[in-house]
């Protein structure tokens, strides 16, 4: 239950600031990777911009092939940080295109991202 508005000027004249209680969970976001790059040998370094609602992230990558035919998607982990989502394993020298979704919100995940592609060193 709310603030009447004569409780919320008094809570306000106060110095209290009045902040609201709705926990409501609301549709995640599209995630946009801001940064794609190279870590120790065999890793990728994956930055998305933080998400509201969003509890975790999760990753995945595809290899390129001749002719930038992509490779089947893999599972590059789940992460709880948005800066720093490190994808290990891969080999170097190839070409990996990697997209991340946001899980949480009240639709459980996001659509995939715009897919980035980076060759892993």
């Amino acid at each position: 239950m709310g603030l009447g508005l004569g409780e919320k000027a008094t809570l306000l004249s106060s110095g209290f600031d009045a902040v609201s209680t709705n926990k409501a969970q609301s549709p995640l976001d599209t995630p946009e990777i801001i940064s794609l790059t190279n870590g120790i040998t065999g890793q990728l370094l994956v930055s998305v911009k933080p998400m509201d609602n969003a509890k975790c992230y999760g990753v995945r990558c595809a290899a390129m092939g001749p002719g930038g035919t992509l490779g089947a998607w893999q599972t590059g982990g789940l992460f709880t940080i948005s800066r720093s989502m490190r994808v290990s394993g891969l080999t170097r020298g190839t070409d990996y295109t990697v997209q991340v979704r946001a899980i949480g919100g009240s639709t459980g995940y996001s659509d995939w991202s715009n897919p980035s592609s980076h060759m892993c060193m």
